[in-house]
């Protein structure tokens, strides 16, 4: 409707292109195509789709079908093979259940004969065990013999031994009384009585041996008088000559300072023959004598210078 000039409406003509209405009845059909159009679409790919399993289905189906009858014929085959077998296995058994009937009766024989063998056995083994039993005696007294034996053969080479040393020790006394008889020969061939009474002479020295006894000094004062003096023992020669007269003086001392031995002319003492355990300045003992004893390199002994006893004077020859 429009209106005129005179303010009255007037109604306009309506066409079917200019008609609301029916543009969305068009608009709503041409929609309903279009959805339809895409439903069929759908459906049809849905469709495509199902055909295209269905054909992968049906050749799966097919392949599988293929390889059933392969493996029928297979086992088929097999089956035939089995039956042979079976027919072979058959025999076989048969052939097996006369042998097994025949090993029954084999093996009732050989039971009878191994409970035989059983009883022996045992007798056998009760015997074994009483040899066992013997055989452990008798290892063990051979054990002991063994130990004995061995407990022996140590002593018997222990007493060797024992026995090797003492030959040995008997064969260098033997050597030492030799050479010191052989010495004591020679001093006795070397020994020359002096002109004075009572005097002995050894290589270049005269000796006087006192058949009295006196202290030490009393000792050395009758050495003096006679020009002599208490005798000083200088080489084993001297002291083997000197050591057969028992309790003799002779001229040491440590009355200067103790424990400092020296001889009547003032030297030190650097060669001693001591007894065992002497000097020991038991009582005061300041004086030199010769003791005597079994081994005539060890005689000397320390005693109190007041004692009386012999003595050995000794002066140079002239």
């Amino acid at each position: 409707m429009e209106m005129s000039d005179g303010g009255n409406y007037t109604t306009l003509d309506q066409s079917p292109e200019n008609n609301p209405e029916e543009q969305l009845s068009d608009t709503r059909v041409q929609n309903d195509t279009m959805e339809k159009y895409s439903t069929l679409s759908e459906t049809l790919n849905q469709l495509q789709t199902n055909y295209s399993s269905l054909t992968a289905e049906r050749d799966q189906l097919q392949t599988n079908y293929n390889s059933l009858t392969g493996e029928r014929d297979q086992l088929q085959t097999n089956y035939n093979s089995l039956t042979g077998e079976r027919d072979q296995l058959q025999t076989n058994y048969n052939s097996l259940t006369e042998e097994r009937d025949q090993l029954q009766t084999n093996y009732k024989s050989l039971t009878a004969e191994r409970d035989q063998l059983q009883t022996n056995y045992n007798s056998l083994t009760g015997e074994r065990d009483q040899l066992q039993t013997n055989y452990k005696s008798l290892i063990a007294e051979r054990d002991q013999l063994q130990t004995n034996y061995n407990n022996l053969t140590a002593e018997r080479d222990q007493v060797q031994s024992s026995c090797r040393s003492v030959i040995a020790e008997r064969d260098q006394l033997k050597t030492n009384y030799n050479s010191l008889m052989a010495e004591r020969d020679q001093l006795q061939r070397t020994l020359v009585h002096s002109c004075s009474e009572g005097w002995l002479r050894l290589r270049s020295s005269f000796y006087y041996v006192s058949s009295e006894r006196k202290t030490w000094s009393e000792s050395r004062q009758y050495c003096r008088e006679r020009e002599a003096d208490l005798v000083i023992i200088n080489n084993k020669e001297e002291q083997i000559f000197l050591s057969v007269f028992y309790n003799t003086w002779i001229g040491l001392s440590d009355h200067e300072r103790e424990g400092t031995w020296k001889w009547v002319d003032g030297t030190t003492l650097t060669t001693g023959y001591w007894r065992s355990g002497e000097p020991n300045n038991v009582g005061n003992e300041d004086c030199g004598a010769v003791h005597g004893g079994d081994n005539p390199e060890t005689t000397w002994n320390d005693l109190p210078c007041s004692v009386e006893t012999y003595w050995v004077c000794e002066k140079a020859a002239p």
